[in-house]
């Protein structure tokens, strides 16, 4: 029998995992299912994507580069330059990546030296998995920084005897599972602070255009040294099965970045490259998606202040992150189970204790369906 990483064996199931079996005995038994669980909406993209790629797929296809096309590269220079007011330059400043997930899980092997002392890896707890794995699979110390009250990790509120350590902090913002939304002036500290101590500073952004009041801002405003960021149009343009995303920033991070990725061969296709092209260059179809997702949060958000349940996530991203009675939020999630609904207890999401007592919920189901859901919701609680 080969011998195994230990690692798979210390790490709990998957989250999304964990919710898919839920949702699977559900429908095995014949019940009616509102999945609140995985944040994978049901709004397709608009047909102009799919047209996109489906025209980019020619007889013969040679191996893609690891940068992608100029073309690609250029329309995510043009969106964020629309969208946040940055320059980037196209040929030294972007990677387009398969999604961002495995950008998340891979960014620790570009800093972590295993046989070193500061090998830390920081990342919001609660927060996205991958940030913890990504740093155990590099042979990093992953560090979870519990949050609460706002959900903003501020690194100069980390004890400096681990800011020593540290090679590489994640932001998150607006944040999973929390929505909560870092402020400029947060941005800019955390990015001076990790400049003053080389520790590369990297911000997750793929719910950078899933907001309801003002649209939040970017790490890149903040200047590019020694700074990444990772955008995905997962959530942006409803793409969660193209697997398209990109990273962007510090050139001369992009460049080591670049060929790091040339080893494992992490190169997104040409066709799905095509079909970013044209996500990336319109903003209209991004704009309706944010509208629907916001009547779809407006239903809950009324419903939970008319029952009394705490919520965060009220400014941006795909989630609510609502605060249970008795703070048993598994015990909680599997009751609501009996209604049907499929949620996500927040202790799925915590390294430590930080997401105990909440539980998720993911703007999936359409329209219709969340009010349903709400109504069964309702007979529960009666």
């Amino acid at each position: 029998m080969p011998r195994f990483n230990p690692i798979l064996e210390q790490l709990a199931t998957y989250p999304a995992v964990a919710v898919d079996a839920q949702k699977a005995r559900l429908l095995e038994s014949g019940r009616t299912v509102y999945d609140f669980g995985k944040g994978d909406p049901e709004e397709p993209p608009p047909s102009f994507i799919g047209k996109a790629l489906c025209a980019a797929v020619a007889d013969r296809m040679p191996y893609p580069k690891v940068k992608g096309s100029l073309a690609v590269r250029q329309a995510i220079a043009a969106y964020v330059l629309r969208r946040f007011g940055v320059k980037l330059d196209p040929e030294t400043q972007i990677i387009p990546t398969s999604g961002s997930k495995e950008a998340v899980f891979h960014l620790p092997l570009l800093v972590i030296d295993r046989d070193a002392q500061d090998r830390g890896v920081l990342f919001p707890d609660p927060g996205y998995p991958a940030y913890q794995r990504g740093a155990l699979f590099a042979g990093g110390d992953a560090i979870a920084v519990s949050l609460s009250g706002d959900h903003i990790l501020r690194p100069w509120e980390i004890d400096p005897s681990i800011i020593s350590k540290t090679r590489l902090i994640w932001l998150n913002t607006p944040h999973n599972p929390s929505g909560a939304v870092m402020g400029m002036g947060d941005l800019q500290r955390a990015a001076d602070f990790c400049r003053d101590h080389d520790i590369l500073l990297v911000s997750d952004e793929t719910y950078a255009d899933v907001y309801y009041a003002q649209a939040p801002h970017s790490l890149l405003e903040a200047g590019v040294d020694g700074l990444l960021v990772v955008h995905s149009l997962s959530k942006r343009s409803g793409m969660t099965g193209y697997r398209s995303g990109f990273v962007a920033g510090d050139p001369a991070l992009i460049a080591r970045f670049a060929t790091l990725r040339t080893n494992p061969g992490l190169v997104p296709t040409d066709f799905v490259n095509a079909a970013a092209v044209a996500a990336w260059s319109d903003d209209k179809h991004v704009a309706v998606r944010r509208d629907i997702f916001g009547k779809k949060k407006a239903l809950f958000l009324d419903f939970f202040d008319e029952i009394g349940l705490a919520v965060l996530g009220r400014e941006a991203s795909l989630y609510l992150w609502v605060a249970v009675p008795g703070g048993d939020d598994e015990a909680y999630a599997t009751r609501l189970l009996d209604a049907g609904i499929v949620v996500s207890p927040g202790r799925i999401f915590g390294v430590q204790t930080s997401g105990h007592g909440y539980i998720r919920l993911a703007m999936v189901p359409s329209l219709e369906q969340c009010k349903a859901a709400i109504d069964a919701w309702r007979n529960l609680e009666l």
